[in-house]
């Protein structure tokens, strides 16, 4: 490398030669792996290219020492689609192409800032990290530990707090934590951010201590960059679609916890996406399941205490177009008002908070959201007072009005402060203790801050706790305390949102996209309501208490609830006529050709033309299904029975479970529904199909009641069907599929068994 490569500020020629053989050595390879991400995102073999890398420029003070370095990333040639199938109609391989925003799909450029900086010489006092209040934590390997089975303490990550003033109940901090509004951020957005970040403070002066968080704007002609270690900031980052929406990464002292810089990025194209009420994609939200375990997500990737992984900002950002649709629809609302202002600046504040809190150290919270009645979330002085969940930490639908719930007098969409939570968990990590305290005293005194975890306002569930799936109360996307009346609400506003399609008018300047938007929010939010109900379902709630505090850690849902939430699973999503789009407002939902285009040619969007609002409840009715009939769930309801407090009486048993989702399914059999549609055919046979799977290939984890109930209920099932084949008024198509799921039982029942591992 030569050096009329490398711009040196303030260094003498000794020293750039060290930096340009430790640049060249070390940073001029693939380091972050990012031809690792590229290839796993575009199927593009983009290879680091060394010889076209170069330092932009370095940077270095007696703290650190930065490089600024242009990294090159090349492949041979641009990648073409593979030759279609020679079998007619098979499906074609995909075709992955390059990032759309390259000039030269052969060749990407990639900037990094490396930033090398001396730890705290004096390393921060480490806190003991408690599973009961969550914080993100560094592992320490203590091999002297003797008592426990893994040699490892946990300190909770934190930021250096200490007083001015250490004997004053309330006093600055020695050094506040200082977030920079970068310069790129627009106006308009940067007082909710400002308001958002400071509204911390108010837990930290509870604890006392005064501004210990300031926020400051970057100048325009700033000659720093914020990604250096010595900035803490909130980045605008601009992308050519909506990608991670918002992340909160940190950098911490692995000697102690202590965080040392932390940035929080925004997507811009996901602010731009909302303000617009632009979707991000056309294809509504079907849920998927595990197949081996039949769980229903509706995330991507659990966080934990080693990661950062946060979408919270893009799945809020659905649920804001789901309410400017409603509220559109229903006339109440212009998206060009000062009104929708409002809200815009509302949900940044909201979202804020919550990274700010992942770099002040906590976690997800995914109980937080039942802390509150529907009563209290109905109240707008409740809501404007207390917030709409127990913290800002939890992924909170917005708090929506019915339609009977005039909505100026209704709760406020959005969390506008701190809630109970989250007082407490700052207040675990950062309350100052008393100097000099022994190792047992300290123990102590954060033991009788966690121990309120069984106070009802505090309640506390993780990311893993959500993904496990045996807590129905740990969700993302539930509010209330009542979480079926949640669900009750939020499908009759679906299908509210569905029926005002049917007669909307659209203005010239809009198109119809307006109106597949909002189909597609309506059977996404839905969606999730499910995801709610199917949890309620043999779910066993868990807490984190320590002994004594009167609660058991588990404890089986109660069958009178799990009753309730089955009824509106067979009554309002598996019913025949659940959700209905006429034929005339299907005929309306074209495509959005502009968007097909750059799918076909440049890989980045949707290539559908002909929008299917059947489909996408064929694929929620299926993936209900699959949970319903999952070995999971049978596991469940077997253990539960077992577990509740008084037998078998007192618990949800597979045969009603079994009975009802039949009878649920195939109601059209009863004579009352006369032709049975093509959709419900559909699922009919999808039902039939796990029906046959259980008997003749039941998974490893297949419990033997599984089995024997299935096959009671699928031989009165074929009697059933085998009665309404003769019934007159039945279609060509509806004769053929009654025969053929009759065909499909009787072989399930005299097949012979084929046990997965044995």
């Amino acid at each position: 490398m030569t050096d009329s490569r490398v711009a040196v500020m303030g260094v003498d020629r000794s020293i750039l030669i060290g930096i340009g053989a430790v640049s060249g050595a070390l940073l001029m390879t693939d380091m972050p792996r990012a031809s690792y991400v590229i290839e796993l995102m575009f199927r593009n073999t983009f290879a680091f290219d060394p010889r076209n890398s170069f330092v932009q420029s370095t940077k270095t003070d007696p703290e650190r020492t930065l490089f600024d370095v242009t990294a090159h990333y090349a492949q041979p040639r641009i990648p073409v689609p593979a030759p279609p199938p020679p079998t007619p109609g098979a499906t074609p391989p995909p075709f992955y192409p390059p990032p759309i925003s390259l000039e030269d799909p052969r060749s990407l450029f990639l900037g990094y800032l490396y930033n090398f900086t001396k730890l705290p010489e004096v390393p921060m006092a480490p806190r003991l990290a408690d599973s009961r209040v969550g914080h993100f934590s560094t592992a320490k390997v203590t091999f002297s530990e003797e008592q426990k089975l893994l040699p490892v303490r946990w300190y909770v990550q934190r930021w250096r707090m200490e007083k001015k003033d250490p004997q004053a109940a309330v006093s600055e901090p020695v050094k506040p934590i200082v977030f920079q509004l970068a310069n790129e951020i627009p106006e308009k957005y940067r007082e909710p951010i400002r308001q958002g970040i400071l509204e911390w403070n108010k837990a930290f002066e509870r604890i006392g201590f005064r501004n210990a968080i300031v926020v400051k704007q970057q100048p325009d002609d700033a000659d720093y960059d914020l990604s250096e270690t010595k900035h803490s900031s909130i980045r605008w980052m601009a992308t050519a679609t909506p990608s991670f929406g918002a992340i909160g990464p940190s950098q911490v002292d692995p000697r102690s916890g202590e965080i040392l810089d932390a940035d929080i990025g925004w997507d811009a194209s996901q602010v731009r996406s909302i303000r617009a009420l632009k979707s991000e994609g056309v294809i509504a939200w079907a849920p998927m399941y595990d197949a081996a375990s039949g769980e229903l997500a509706d995330h991507g990737r659990p966080g934990n205490g080693h990661g950062r992984w946060c979408d919270h900002f893009a799945q809020a950002s659905r649920e804001m177009g789901f309410a400017l649709s409603l509220l559109e629809a229903r006339g109440e609302f212009d998206p060009e008002s000062p009104e929708a202002d409002a809200l815009v600046a509302a949900f940044l504040k909201d979202v804020t908070m919550h990274e700010v809190g992942h770099t002040l150290g906590l976690r997800h919270n995914y109980r937080a959201s039942r802390v509150y009645t529907q009563q209290q979330l109905a109240d707008p002085a409740f809501t404007r007072a207390n917030g709409i969940t127990g913290s800002v930490m939890e992924y909170a639908p917005i708090n929506l009005n019915s339609a009977d719930e005039p909505r100026e007098r209704y709760g406020t969409p959005f969390n506008d402060t701190l809630g109970p939570y989250d007082y407490w968990a700052i207040e675990y990590a950062y309350k100052p203790l008393a100097s000099g305290l022994s190792a047992a005293d300290e123990r102590a005194a954060l033991e009788k801050i966690a121990g309120r975890s069984a106070e009802p306002l505090l309640a506390y569930g993780s990311d893993e706790d959500n993904f496990i799936g045996v807590d129905p109360e740990t969700l993302p996307f539930d509010l209330g305390g009542d979480v079926i009346a949640f669900a009750r609400k939020r499908i009759a506003i679906a299908q509210e949102l569905l029926k005002r399609q049917e007669t909307r008018t659209l203005r010239p300047d809009q198109d119809y996209n307006v109106l597949k938007r909002s189909v597609t929010y309506a059977l996404r939010d839905v969606a999730r309501a499910a995801n709610v109900l199917s949890r309620q379902i043999g779910g066993v709630r868990t807490v984190r208490d320590a002994p004594g505090t009167g609660r058991d850690p588990l404890t089986p849902v109660p069958v009178a609830e799990q009753r309730e939430a089955l009824d509106l699973i067979t009554g309002s999503l598996l019913a025949a006529d659940s959700f209905s789009v006429s034929p005339a407002l299907q005929r309306k939902l074209g495509a959005d050709f502009a968007e097909r285009t750059d799918a076909i040619f440049g890989g980045e969007g949707s290539t559908q033309t002909d929008y299917s609002p059947s489909g996408q409840v064929l694929g929620l009715q299926r993936s209900l299904l699959a949970v319903m009939m999952s070995d999971t769930v049978a596991t469940r309801l077997l253990e539960s029975t077992e577990k509740a407090p008084s037998g078998s009486g007192r618990a949800l048993r597979m045969p009603e479970l079994y009975a009802r989702l039949t009878q649920a399914v195939w109601s059209e059999l009863d004579g009352r529904g006369g032709d049975i549609a093509p959709l419900r055919r559909e699922v009919q046979r999808d039902h039939v199909n796990r029906i046959a799977a259980l008997l003749i290939r039941p998974g490893a984890a297949s419990r033997a009641d599984t089995r024997s109930i299935v096959r009671v209920q699928a031989r009165a099932l074929l009697e059933r069907i085998r009665a309404a084949s003769q019934r007159p008024g039945l279609s060509e198509e509806s004769r053929a599929h009654l025969a053929d799921s009759a065909d499909t039982l009787e072989q399930a029942m005299s097949a012979k068994l084929q046990r997965s591992g044995a």
